[in-house]
């Protein structure tokens, strides 16, 4: 006798067939098309599926019973394309796929299938929001996203996890990394920006600095530059990241080092008072062109690569660093080490407090020398990269930032 899962299973099947058939029925009613199948013939194909399934074979079965409805979905497909040539086969291959969900609903993976009826139906009725998506991409935009695509799912995967050259310091795939996050960030930038104007410049540094802020500090500064964002918006989207990153050195030493934590969160929580005033001051002050905004190219990958070669011969320096100065020079080593990366200063710091190397005070000290280091340098980028009227106000706001953070640290 059949059991109870049995039963369900086949139930899970016609309803994945009803539920896509109905969407269907549905779309092709309000497109008023003629219709191949609906509701009921879409839940008898999950139903028989399902059957197919169940019945012994190791698949047999189910492979003959795809090749008949693959037979019926491209008779109907020809009948119809020859009275209209444009027609598409969408609901066709959904047919065909209600199919295989009802027999995989039976074959042992009930909540597989309905995850994907479900996924089915959804996809299908995205349909006039595809169209209207794919009408309002430009080749540029396209392009771009294909690069992005191929440089973050073909490339990086390939490259190798380990360190090469002195000190096993330069990792191809660590390096890419950050090729990628550039690039991205200067992707989502280009599309927050579209969408948003200038509050999206905002929003980029914002959300890039949970990532990386200095890789948002270049992606801002190349948008200043193709005057996709003015200066003042730059300006106040690298302060909030920023300010972002200063929440999460103090989630980092929350985690890894609570003693540095409790010593360096006064001077952390004054200096992220500072720089929200600072962004909120610098965007009400921005005044956007009159007109549309100037957007460049979606995605560039040469600043990327030159950031990725200038971050590689940084890390080799500060390696070079800490074998001449050793644990005597620990401040230089965070003003150097700093310049490339707080989040590496921050774990170290607290792992050498937690073995007593150092003490709280003194590795807190230390990771407000590299944020102040790593300031410097984006403020310097900016500045470089979008010019002065974006790197001037940024530079006076890192300093107010400085100034409360050693203020509230010495006052301790």
């Amino acid at each position: 006798m059949p059991d109870l899962d049995q039963f369900q299973s086949l139930a899970i099947a016609t309803a994945i067939g009803f539920l896509i058939g109905f969407e269907r029925e549905w779309r092709e009613a309000a497109d008023a098309e003629g219709r191949f199948a609906g509701a009921r013939t879409f839940a008898l194909a999950g139903l028989a599926g399902g059957a197919a399934g169940l019945a012994p074979g190791d698949g047999l079965v189910v492979a003959a019973g795809l090749l008949g409805i693959f037979s019926l979905a491209g008779a109907a497909y020809w009948a119809k394309a020859r009275a209209e040539p444009t027609t598409g086969a969408t609901t066709e291959v959904a047919f065909a796929a209600t199919y295989l969900l009802g027999a995989l609903a039976t074959g042992g993976a009930p909540a597989l299938a309905g995850a994907g009826g479900v996924a089915t139906a959804i996809l299908l009725s995205l349909k006039p929001r595809v169209l209207a998506a794919a009408r309002a991409f430009e080749p540029k935009e396209l392009g771009a996203a294909l690069r992005f695509l191929a440089i973050a799912v073909i490339v990086l995967p390939l490259l190798p996890d380990r360190g090469f050259g002195p000190y096993d310091a330069v990792n191809p795939r660590q390096i890419w990394y950050f090729v990628v996050l550039i690039s991205g960030l200067s992707f989502a930038g280009y599309w927050l920006i579209k969408f948003f104007g200038a509050h999206g410049v905002l929003l980029t540094g914002v959300l890039g600095g949970l990532a990386s802020s200095t890789a948002t500090t270049l992606s801002l500064a190349r948008l200043a530059r193709a005057q996709a964002a003015t200066p003042l918006g730059a300006a106040a989207g690298v302060v909030a990241a920023n300010v972002v990153m200063l929440a999460r050195v103090a989630a980092i030493l929350f985690i890894a080092g609570r003693d540095v934590a409790a010593v360096i969160a006064p001077g952390l929580a004054a200096a992220a008072i500072a720089g929200v005033g600072a962004a909120l001051l610098l965007s009400r002050r921005d005044q956007p062109p009159g007109g549309a905004i100037r957007l460049g190219n979606p995605m560039e990958l040469k600043p990327a690569i030159l950031f990725a070669a200038l971050l590689t011969a940084i890390t080799l320096a500060s390696r070079s660093a800490v074998e001449r100065f050793g644990a005597e020079g620990f401040y230089v080593l965070s003003a150097l080490a700093g310049l490339a990366d707080v989040d590496a200063v921050t774990l170290s710091a607290a792992a050498q407090a937690d073995e007593a190397a150092l003490t709280a005070r003194a590795a807190g000290l230390g990771v407000l020398i590299a944020i102040g280091a790593n300031m410097l340098l984006k403020g310097g980028m900016l500045t470089i990269i979008a010019g002065p009227r974006a790197g001037t106000p940024t530079l006076a706001a890192f300093a107010a930032m400085a100034g409360a953070g050693a203020s509230a640290f010495h006052l301790q």
